[in-house]
């Protein structure tokens, strides 16, 4: 069963590279309301499966308050996309309150 979430005002919003830990405590103490950390742009091709493990990793150990928390998976044209939601959603989606889709061009590319 899933819980109704309390809505929450969001005003500001930091984007965090999934390859950059030293920034998840940081993000997760500053006052910005949500926080997104990155698979996609920010994050070299050669380090996307190590940032989706940061990720994950912290969404478990890391303590984000009241924050809302999202994950921005890689594209959906892209073959890193299928592996970052089903190991995120399996392994870290107890925390997790949004996944950002990149780069949605049409209706279809959701559906």
């Amino acid at each position: 069963m899933v819980e109704q979430a309390t809505p929450r005002l969001n005003r500001s919003e930091l984007a965090v590279p999934g390859s950059r830990t030293e920034l998840f405590e940081k993000a997760a103490k500053s006052d910005v309301d949500v926080i997104f950390l990155d698979c996609e742009d920010a994050v070299a091709p050669d380090e996307k499966e190590k940032a989706r493990k940061n990720i994950i990793q912290a969404l478990n150990d890391i303590d984000w308050g009241t924050k809302t928390i999202s994950v921005r998976i890689n594209g959906l044209d892209t073959h890193y996309m299928y592996r970052d939601v089903v190991d995120i959603l399996e392994q870290g989606g107890e925390r997790l309150d949004m996944i950002m889709i990149p780069k949605v061009g049409t209706p279809s590319d959701i559906y």
